[in-house]
Order: structure tokens, then sequence, then C-alpha cells
């Protein structure tokens, strides 16, 4: 698709140029991305279901070509239950992408191909990385005749935009003024985020500016995101404050200019250059102006909590965007907090993390590794003879895993009887790889099985102060594991009352679910210390410490496994 590259496309001065000479003032503006919105909320969109499974129309029409189209751009799959639906060779986007290849080659379907089907084909082509793929269904649409408008060819211009390529950006461009096919303001956007030089960047957006293409309150939106990251850094350089700067954006392109995309470089480089409360302050100013954080914000925050280990402050932050914003943990979140956690060697909040991120399905690829190394790992010299950090490394795996539908102490008993060093007996060492197996299977399984009575944030807050006191106590050095794993927070779950069983999605087999059998007895903490409930996260650092009974607690171990029968 593409011709030779030639010095003439790497000067941003030739598209500028054409954009100048064929752009028109009274456009209807690029609505590729609200239609694509809109139609998503018409249609009914499947989710956790192959792609190959989702019905095509029994009639053709444009209207049901659309309709199939949007359904299988916009599906989706959680990532767990892609474990059990496809196979380790396939994948959702590349099944996705060759139902589309096949749809629109289809010559007896040519009749109901319009304009609209094939935008949405492409945003999603290109927004995947299937460039290849995108640039053939483009040269069928033109093979099919079918009119394109400027929405089509800003898809494309913005995957080369994307990756900065201005050669590509600059062929595009002339294909489009080739076609008749007149530039809009989005297409000027495109062009100031291919460009790689900010000053190059300023003069695209003053030329929009003097045009009139920026009384858009959307196009305002997008230009500011886009001279953010630079004009951030030129403010805060020249000795300038954010509130100066938010202020000079007020008056140049009015209060509505805050997005997602303009609010975090801000609030990044605040963060960086003063702290993290500063930069509340600051994202608190542009919720006036009508911004509403998202996740990403709150995983920029929870990132610069984690550079200086504020793990209290991380605690603040959740409970505020969970009361103020109702925003829920992603994946990248607890993946953050988790990995913190474990580097920090704290038990509770490390357990907490890991059963809250199984229950909702957001366990990433990286904690999933570290316990699963963590639970394999053979015993190999005396817990004596070891540093703390190979003893973390060797046993809170162990201690961490098990969301408890059987008995955990007797699980945990069992899996440590068969915890042998290695070179031991090659059958005990087998089935210690089998329960670990069955543990980490159960963990991973669980997403729709159980349901959590407390927030996150609230349970973070308990897990934390416990760790707290573990430290300032003698529980980390001298409590055998059996008694630590006793003293672990209790997370309450609760069966789902809609599931009797678990189904296996890949191959129809069911698990009962049991309720969680752990009780008081099974923890031999001060009822005043297990009741006792979090308020707010600063009464972690007031706690008093609470130093543990070493021998008493060791001796109630020893009489406890001497009554509880292995499994």
């Amino acid at each position: 698709m593409l011709k030779d590259r030639g010095s003439w496309s790497y000067d941003w001065r030739i598209p500028l140029q054409d954009l100048q000479k064929y752009h028109i003032t009274n456009e209807n503006g690029d609505a590729v991305s609200t239609a694509f919105a809109d139609a998503t909320r018409k249609v009914k969109v499947p989710h956790n279901l192959r792609a190959d499974h989702i019905n095509a129309p029994s009639t053709w029409t444009k209207s049901t070509f659309y309709t199939y189209v949007v359904q299988l751009t916009a599906s989706s799959v959680d990532r767990l239950v892609a474990r059990q639906i496809y196979s380790k060779t396939e994948s959702h986007t590349v099944i996705v992408a060759e139902l589309l290849a096949r749809l629109f080659a289809d010559p007896s379907l040519k009749y109901f191909v319009s304009v609209a089907a094939g935008n949405v084909a492409l945003r999603f082509l290109f927004d995947n990385g299937r460039f290849a793929r995108g640039q053939d269904l483009f040269g069928q649409l033109q093979e099919l005749q079918k009119d394109s408008d400027p929405s089509t060819y800003n898809i494309m211009l913005g995957a080369a935009a994307e990756q900065q390529d201005l050669h590509t950006f600059t062929y595009i461009l002339k294909m489009m003024v080739i076609y008749r096919v007149s530039p809009n303001t989005q297409t000027w956007l495109h062009l100031a985020r291919a460009v790689r030089e900010d000053d190059v960047r300023t003069i695209i957006i003053n030329r929009m500016g003097e045009r009139g293409m920026l009384a858009d309150a959307a196009a305002r939106k997008e230009a500011v995101a886009i001279l953010m990251p630079q004009l951030v850094v030129k403010y805060l350089d020249s000795g300038n404050n954010a509130h100066e700067l938010i202020e000079v954006l007020d008056n140049r392109y009015g209060s509505a200019w805050c997005s997602s995309s303009a609010a975090e470089p801000l609030i990044d480089e605040i963060g960086v250059r003063h702290s993290t409360e500063e930069a509340m302050i600051i994202l608190r100013k542009l919720c006036d102006r009508g911004y509403r954080p998202s996740q990403g914000m709150l995983l920029l925050l929870l990132r610069q909590c984690s550079w200086s280990n504020a793990h209290e402050l991380a605690v603040q932050l959740l409970c505020h965007f969970r009361t103020e914003y109702r925003i829920k943990p992603s994946m990248q979140i607890y993946d953050l907090l988790f990995q913190r956690a474990w580097k920090s060697q704290l038990h509770n909040c490390c357990r907490v993390l890991w059963l809250y991120a199984c229950i909702q399905g957001c366990t990433s690829f990286d904690m999933q590794r570290v316990v699963k190394r963590s639970l394999y790992v053979q015993r190999r010299t005396a817990s004596s003879e070891q540093s703390r950090s190979s003893v973390w490394e060797e046993t809170a795996g162990k201690i961490i895993a098990g969301h408890g539908w059987e008995n955990n102490i007797t699980r945990f008993r069992t899996l440590m009887s068969l915890w042998k060093p290695t070179g031991a007996d090659r059958r005990l060492r087998d089935e210690f790889l089998r329960k670990v197996r069955s543990i980490l299977d159960d963990d991973l399984t669980a997403v729709g099985r159980y349901s959590i009575r407390e927030p996150l944030d609230e349970q973070l807050c308990k897990a934390l102060r416990m760790d707290r006191r573990w430290a300032s106590s003698r529980i980390l050095k001298e409590v055998p594991m059996d008694c630590k794993y006793s003293q672990l927070i209790d997370v309450e779950l609760t069966p789902s009352p809609n599931i009797k069983s678990t189904i296996d999605l890949y191959n129809g087999r069911s698990r009962p679910v049991e309720a969680n059998t752990d009780s008081a007895d099974h923890c031999w903490m001060p009822e005043e210390v297990r009741s006792r409930h979090c308020v707010c996260p600063e009464e972690i650092k007031k706690e008093p410490n609470a130093v543990q009974d070493v021998d008493s607690c060791k001796q109630k171990v020893t009489a406890k496994a001497m009554t509880t029968p292995c499994i």
C-alpha cells in the first residue's frame, strides 16, 4: 500500500500545506467514535463467548451486517475465562480479525457492506495492531466502490499518528486528496500527534485556532491533551506552579478543556516533582471543571505511592476513589499493589490482594508467576541457615494461596507435611506437586463462586495494621509457619447463592462449592484484636504494638495439630 519512502514524506510542512489547501470550513465533524459508542449501546454485545460462537444473522441486510460487525468487534473475553474457552495457540483478537476478513471478502455479502460497517472493522483492526489486515480491508472497500468519508481515512491516519509515522501519514493524506475527500478537524489533530517536535505541534494547534476549528469543545479538549506534556514541563521549569497553568488554560480554552489525556500528564508531573498530596489538590481543582477521574488516574497515583513505599496513602486513595468516584480496582491496580506488598513482605496484605483478585478475575500473569514459584519451590536448607528474603520466597505462597472452600488449617498442614527438602522421596514430591496444582487451580477458578462482604480498602486497612503489628513483635522471626498461618487476617467469603457448582467451561466438568469452614478456633489471636474494626487508614500508624506470647502460641499449635486429622 505504501510507496517508496522519500525525503519529502518526512517534512511536516507537506501535509500541513495539504490540510490548509483542501480543508473545508463548514464540516460536520468526525463522528466515528461517537457513532461506534452509540452502536455498542444499542446492540447487545456478547461477553466471555468465543468469537466464532457469536451467531451470524439468519437474514442479511445492511443493518444486520453492521450489527454483526459491531458484535464481533465489541465482544470481549476475560483473561481467566479465555484460558478455558481458547487453546494456548488461539487468541480472541486474532479470531475476530479472521472472521472480519472472511466476512468482507464473501462475494455473496458485498451488497450489504456499508461505509459504517467498514469503519467499525477498520477501527478494530488498527486499534489492535492488525495494520496489514486493515490495509487489505481498505482495499476491499475501494474495490466495492464504497464512497469513503473523512472518518474512514482518519482511522488510518490515527494509527499512523499513534506510531508517529509521518511518512505513512503523508501518503494516506495524499490518497485522501486524490479521492477528493476533504480533511476535517480530526485530520488536523492527527497531524499534531504524528509530529515529534513540540514546537511544530504548537504551530499546528495555533493554525487550527486561527481557522476557528477550536470552537468545538471536543476539539479543544483534544488540542489541550496534545499540548499538555510540553506545557506542564515548560511552566514548572520556569518557576510557575500548576495553579497558574490551569488559569492560563482556562483563559485560552475555557473551563471545559480537561480530559483524561490532559489530566494524567499534569498530575503525574506534579506528583513526581512535589508529592502525591499536592497532586490530589490539583485533581480536586480539575474535578471542579467537570473532569471525572478514571482507573488510569488511580493507577498513576498508586504508582507514586509505590515509589515512596507509602502503603497507608495507597489505602486512602483506594477509599477516596471508591467513595467519591465509584472506581473499582483494575487488574493493573491489583498487580501493582500485590507486587509492592510482596516486596515489602506483608503477609496479610498479600493474602487480601490475592483473594480479592482471584474472586474478581483480576490476577495478572506476574501475580500468578510469583505465587506459583513460591508454591512449587522445595525446601532447600534449614530455616536457621537462610536469609529472611529466601524464607519469604519459599513460604509466602504457601501461606497466601487457598481461598478456603475447604478447611484452611487442615489443608495447610497437609501441604506442609508433604513439603520436604530437595532430594526427598519422589512419591512425596509428586503428592506435594499435585496438592499445589489443586490449590492454584481452585484459586484461579474462583471467579463467580464467591462474593466479598467488605470493600478492598477496608480489608487492606485491617491487613496493613496486622502486618505492622507482626513487624513490631516476634511473630515474623520466631513464630512457626503453622501459627503464623492461623493468625492471618480472616477474609469472610460468601458462596454465591445462584451457583451450586462451578462449571469448567472448557471440558464441561463441575466441581462442588463448599462454604468456608474456618472458625475462631483456628486463630489464637486475642479476641479484642480479631474483633476490632478498621475505621480510618490513619489508625494504622496509631495502633499500639501488641507482642504475642510466642511460647504459648507454639504450644497451642502443637496441641491443635495432634487433634486435627489430615485429609
